[in-house]
């Protein structure tokens, strides 16, 4: 009987080891999963061409606004490069929420290269963003998008069905801030319209 016990004991024993350590693993891959796609050190950027994030409108030369949507003012800067590295675009748009640069909209030239059967500026610009930023994997589904994040930026590179490039870029806190402000007004406009119809009641 005490063998058996002892056995089973041992058994017991080497369980929990394999548990602890199927844990210790699960944990490993869950924190690689939270946080897959960061810079690699020391090239997470702080804004785009010269220009901080947060920068103000009022201080900036040769930037003309296009349109607005919302909350939203879209500019176009006079002088612009439309290349990066080597990489041709169509059109950079300057974003600013409040006043403030919050992002950075970069639309790429479609240019299929039949020899390589790749979209050219599309590949060329993915290049540098791994070099620069860090090698990312392909996302789901098959879709050619690829991003990066960080505690002041986020980056996102993707070729959006059918066919439609661009590489983003913006603010990590404006971004949040805008989104928080955004679920605030939400909330706000909800509870008016259940006082306005708790009131209608009232007639």
């Amino acid at each position: 009987m005490p063998v058996l016990q002892e056995q089973v004991r041992r058994g017991y024993l080497s369980m929990r080891k394999k548990l602890a350590v199927l844990l210790f693993l699960t944990l490993i891959s869950s924190s690689a999963f939270v946080h897959p796609e960061n810079f690699k050190p020391g090239a997470e950027p702080e804004g785009f061409r010269g220009i901080k994030w947060g920068t103000p409108i009022s201080v900036l030369e040769n930037m003309n606004q296009v349109w607005e949507e919302g909350d939203l003012k879209y500019y176009e800067r006079k002088g612009d490069v439309l290349e990066i590295g080597g990489a041709r675009l169509n059109r950079i748009l300057y974003l600013f929420w409040q006043g403030k640069l919050m992002e950075v909209r970069a639309s790429i030239l479609k240019s299929y290269d039949n020899a390589q059967d790749e979209l050219a500026n599309f590949k060329i610009l993915r290049e540098i963003c791994f070099r620069k930023f860090g090698k990312r994997q392909k996302s789901v589904l098959g879709k050619k998008e690829y991003s990066w994040f960080g505690d002041k930026t986020w980056i996102r590179l993707a070729n959006d069905e059918p066919g439609f490039l661009r590489l983003t870029l913006g603010s990590t806190q404006l971004s949040g801030q805008k989104r928080a402000y955004e679920e605030q007004k939400a909330k706000q406009e909800e509870e008016y319209k259940k006082r306005l119809a708790k009131e209608a009641k009232g007639f």
